[in-house]
């Protein structure tokens, strides 16, 4: 009995933690995942099936690509070219690179979002030569980095209640 209540409690931690870790740039969707998936086989897969751990890694699959894409694609809402839209995707991933060192966890989230920005309205730059267009552009991929960022946490979030779900 003490043993299962310990198991629970690391269970729901771990989940907790999957969440927790999203802004950061650690990939707590699979985490929750790989979670269940612990949890389902060590309960013989009842409550958490096969299919459900496909759907659960799909979900992880499609935030993470929409976390990786969603700069670009706000950085073209706000007049990007391809350039300034590469240049969003390409910087987010530099600066969340050269901010970890830094600042570990925080200088991560915090240069992906700089690093879009500045990728962005660069690579904006060299195509248009108008400042005002650049940034322009490198304030709508930081707000589609910040837009991702949400998004991934909104699916962890609803990975876990529907795990909580099967399992309570």
């Amino acid at each position: 009995m003490v043993l299962e209540i310990i198991g629970y409690f690391f269970f729901w931690l771990v989940m907790f933690v999957g969440i927790v870790i999203i802004p950061f740039g650690i990939p707590g969707t699979f985490v929750i995942v790989g979670n269940a998936l612990i949890y389902a086989w060590l309960t013989d897969f009842i409550e958490i099936t096969w299919a459900f751990l496909g759907i659960l890694l799909l979900i992880s699959i499609v935030a993470e690509v929409i976390e990786f894409f969603l700069g670009a694609v706000a950085a073209g809402k706000y007049g990007a070219s391809r350039m300034g839209m590469f240049g969003a995707i390409l910087g987010g991933l530099l600066g969340a690179i050269w901010g970890t060192p830094v600042a570990p966890l925080i200088g991560t989230v915090i240069g992906a979002f700089i690093g879009a920005f500045a990728g962005a309205a660069l690579f904006e730059y060299f195509v248009t030569k108008d400042l005002q267009t650049s940034l322009k552009a490198g304030y709508g991929a930081f707000l589609g980095s910040v837009g991702g960022k949400l998004t991934k946490i909104a699916a962890g979030v609803a990975m876990v209640v529907m795990v909580g779900y099967r399992i309570i």
